[in-house]
């Protein structure tokens, strides 16, 4: 019989990709039903763990107050996990919705977690994700699905939104409850924040501290612009990339070197680190005024002062004796231009406007005092130079400052509202409401109370809840540096009390006789103090006192005879006491 053989036709390209397909479909058919039963099973166990916490089984049975520590010590759970279940089964009572969707497995228990842990942070926001709305909101991703609450709704992001749409629609709602929070916060950050430079001895320096977060987003940004990240071709022999500490220490010392040298240096209020020098015309051309010129407040002599006027690092300013004011400039702008500041600068030399604040004038910052968009024009009238923690604290609730001339105002803390400026009136003339007092008094005040603990001044009144448990530790400690330095001076006073006198310190030389002490009791300064105990001790009754031998008394040119008082005891000879177990020998 005839035979043909068949050659394999090998597999077109088109049945591969067939292939290829039907192998990744297998597998997301595979993963989501994984997925399903993971958080399935995720569901299964909050609920659980929501019923043993309601009845209290987790500290009567099973002996852990905290959920967390419980599911890892006693069941095979991963941190994250156990994390998360703990979190929304605390919170379960407080966020019912958000509860619900993990419970029924609606919403993975990681999203539903952070939810929950965000709403929780703040009284703010707790009660806003309660509070219903006027008309139920359409959910974004089902708008058959209506949210009664911005919990129902945060719900709804949990269910279908990715992680970043989550985090980003909950800080939104942060943002926007947050309001004068974040001015106290920001306080509270200026007054935690510290820096230390100190040398070690080695030829290098020292540097640590803690930034606000404004400070450190402007010091993180500066040193990305200065040192961007690495590329590959930077890599060594190694192929070891160059470290980031040591790039970012290196912008720091060209940042510190170049301001102020450069024009390329970075710029403070549109003008780099110039010299002001203050004098008026008629001084300035050789008149004999009697006035003498200042260069940085500090006094100096014509000549110097006709010498530096044509240095380019100088900026000389002339003034109007009798008014004593700079020349006037004035811009429609929302900051105020280079010529502007140094008006300003100029008219405020002591720096601050602030009672008693002693940060110097280049640390300030223009204050509108009636701000830009509520109309207020950017001139010299409208400016005062405040320092960073007292601009913040001038916006806050209840603070109004009133220009009274070149380079002065008064600030004015108001109660219950928002100042003098909203009522039409003067702050010279009150404002009517049952408490008003200046910058000096309110300052005056809080030095003399127990919660003066920050450089900045920062009242107990302005701690945020926020800062609350950072602003307490650093409190504590100070207090602690207190009581101990109270102890070192209460040791140095009773030691400078009761140090040897100066006869004792310095003994007579030889040959020559001590001086006798004064008779009679000495000073011993204030009760309660004990004197020292008597020369002899009672033993058994009444009667039997042991006494110490007479003095013998020193021979005297006109001896006078002693006569004893006839009341007085006579003085019972000295008994000398024998060593038990060994009689004396006769």
């Amino acid at each position: 019989m005839d035979t043909t053989t068949t050659t394999p036709v090998a597999d077109s390209p088109f049945s591969a990709r067939t292939d290829r397909r039907s192998q990744a479909q297998a597998i997301r058919t595979t993963l989501d039903e994984a997925a399903a039963g993971i958080n399935a099973f995720h569901a299964q166990v909050l609920s659980a763990v929501i019923a043993m916490k309601e009845s209290g089984l987790h500290r009567s049975v099973f002996g852990f107050s905290a959920l967390r520590a419980l599911l890892l010590s006693q069941f095979d759970f991963t941190f994250n996990t156990a994390g998360s279940i703990a979190a929304i089964a605390r919170l379960s009572r407080k966020f019912t919705v958000l509860a619900q969707a993990a419970t029924t497995g609606q919403a993975r228990i990681d999203q539903v977690a952070y939810a929950v842990r965000q709403l929780d942070k703040t009284p703010a926001m707790r009660l806003f994700a309660r509070t219903p709305f006027r008309e139920a909101v359409a959910s974004p991703f089902d708008s058959e699905t209506l949210c009664a609450t911005p919990e129902a709704l945060i719900a709804q992001y949990c269910q279908h939104a990715p992680f970043k749409d989550l985090q980003r629609h909950l800080n939104e709602l942060a943002a926007q409850l947050a309001d004068e929070s974040e001015l106290l916060d920001s306080l509270g950050e200026q007054s935690l924040q510290w820096i230390e430079v100190t040398e070690t001895g080695n030829g290098m320096w020292s540097l640590s501290g803690e930034l606000s977060d404004d400070t450190g987003r402007l010091l993180d940004k500066y040193l990305k612009t200065a040192c961007p990240p690495p590329r590959q071709e930077d890599q060594d022999e190694d192929g070891t990339l160059p470290a980031a500490p040591n790039r970012h220490a290196e912008a720091l010392h060209q940042l510190l070197a170049g301001y102020g040298s450069s024009p390329e240096a970075a710029t403070r209020h549109g003008h780099t680190a110039t010299l002001d020098l203050v004098v008026d015309i008629e001084t300035l051309q050789g008149k004999d005024t009697g006035r003498t010129p200042l260069l940085e407040s500090q006094p100096i002599s014509v000549a110097r002062a006709r010498l530096l006027a044509c240095e380019g690092v100088i900026i000389p300013s002339v003034f109007n004796f009798k008014t004593g004011e700079a020349i006037e400039l004035g811009r429609a702008a929302r900051l105020p231009n280079a010529a502007l500041r140094r008006k300003l600068e100029l008219e405020q030399p002591e720096g601050c406007a602030w009672s008693g604040c002693s940060l110097p004038i280049a640390w300030t910052e223009a204050h509108h005092i009636t701000h830009w968009a509520d109309g207020g024009i950017t001139n010299a009238q409208n400016l005062i130079l405040l320092c960073r923690f007292h601009h913040g604290r001038i916006h806050t609730t209840g603070w109004s400052v009133e220009k009274t001339g070149p380079g002065q105002a008064i600030i004015t803390h108001h109660e219950d509202h928002q100042g003098h400026e909203a009522q039409g009136g003067k702050a010279t003339d009150g404002c009517g409401c049952s408490d008003w007092r200046t910058d000096a008094d309110l300052d005056a005040e809080h030095r003399a109370d127990d919660f003066d603990y920050f450089p900045t001044g920062l009242y107990r009144s302005e701690w945020s809840e926020n800062m609350k448990l950072d602003l307490d530790a650093r409190a504590e400690a100070a207090e602690q540096e207190r009581a101990l330095a109270a102890m070192r001076a209460a040791r140095a006073k009773c030691r400078e009390r009761f140090a040897p006198q100066s006869s004792e310190a310095n003994p007579p030389e030889p040959g020559q006789p001590k001086t006798p002490a004064p008779a009679g009791p000495s000073d011993l300064g204030d009760p309660p103090f004990l004197r020292c105990p008597l020369r002899g001790s009672h033993r058994g009754g009444e009667g039997r006192r042991t006494t110490s031998p007479p003095r013998a008394t020193p021979p005297s040119s006109n001896p006078q005879r002693v006569r004893a008082h006839p009341h007085a005891r006579q003085q019972q000879p000295t008994r000398t006491r024998q060593p038990l177990g060994r009689p004396q020998r006769q």
